[in-house]
């Protein structure tokens, strides 16, 4: 039986070039080692709190935990949660509910018109966002974790509207305004 030529070429280059495909393979299998694992998380404990404001759930607002000493990990994560309607959130650092690292933690509060859309915008006019300003402190322990309760009282809270409208800011140079 007589073999196709073009059968015969393509074998050819299939065995010049399966070793270096191969290598390549491996190598950038190699190179992947670490990328999408889980050996920078650090380990999570359960931790959950509740908050009001002048009174009422501020549900969709979020929680976020900043550390205060050592970093979470390498990537320096922060525990972050939704609150609810009942004013309760449960943090997650690498999964949805898988609490936080332990550690000691500052804690800031932002509240977006709409929690399921990327906003920089907040209802509470940025007065709780900063982490290096925060009065509201916790510590994260091995085992199950039961935040402080954060009450705000005499708040200024923004409707949604408000807060997603942005705010005029006066003229800069060679923005309208005039030189002298």
């Amino acid at each position: 039986m007589r073999q196709h030529p073009v059968g015969t070429r393509c074998k050819s280059v299939l065995q010049r070039h399966t070793a270096p495909l191969l290598l390549l393979m491996a190598v950038a299998a190699g190179a992947c080692v670490g990328c999408g694992g889980e050996e920078w998380h650090a380990e999570t404990y359960p931790a959950r709190g509740r908050i009001t404001i002048n009174g009422a759930a501020p549900a969709g607002a979020v929680v976020e935990l900043q550390a205060t000493g050592e970093a979470a990990d390498v990537r320096n994560s922060r525990p972050w949660a939704v609150v609810q309607d009942d004013g309760s959130y449960t943090l997650s650092t690498y999964e949805i509910g898988d609490g936080a690292p332990a550690g000691e933690y500052a804690i800031s509060i932002k509240w977006p018109p709409d929690v399921s859309k990327p906003s920089l915008a907040d209802r509470l006019g940025n007065a709780y966002s900063n982490p290096s300003g925060s009065q509201w402190k916790a510590t994260v322990s091995a085992g199950e974790n039961q935040l402080p309760l954060i009450e705000i009282v005499g708040a200024k809270v923004l409707s949604k509207e408000q807060a997603a409208t942005p705010r005029n800011a006066p003229p800069g140079p060679g923005m309208g305004g005039s030189n002298p």
